[in-house]
């Protein structure tokens, strides 16, 4: 699993190049994480017109929406001077704490953290 997060510094840098850069910190901070809620609003509206409107499931557009709230997060954790794989490694560590025998809805439930 480790090579596979490794992996996910190299797609970072290449996201850099197509993103806006020499931004202060409040639209560093404004635009990235708006703009992941965004996406993830157009994710949800997918799930929406899926489970309520009847609508065909379509995963190439939502493999699309993933695509993008990744690219955002990748974008976003650079302008905070933060290796995506260290975001990926951080995360990993705290769902192990979290859920230390694998997820289940009691240990969610009951969870401290």
């Amino acid at each position: 699993m480790m090579d596979t997060v490794r992996d996910l510094d190299e797609y970072q840098s290449k996201c850099i190049w197509t993103a806006k850069d020499k931004m202060s910190q409040r639209d560093t901070h404004m635009s990235w994480s708006l703009a992941i809620a965004g996406e993830a609003g157009e994710l949800a509206n997918l799930t929406k017109k899926v489970f309520v409107h009847g609508h065909d499931y379509d995963s190439d557009r939502v493999i699309d929406e993933l695509g993008d709230i990744l690219w955002y997060i990748a974008v976003y954790s650079e302008a905070l001077g933060v290796p995506l794989s260290e975001v990926a490694t951080r995360n990993l560590e705290k769902v192990a704490r979290r859920y230390p025998n694998g997820f289940s809805t009691d240990a969610s439930v009951h969870r401290k953290e």
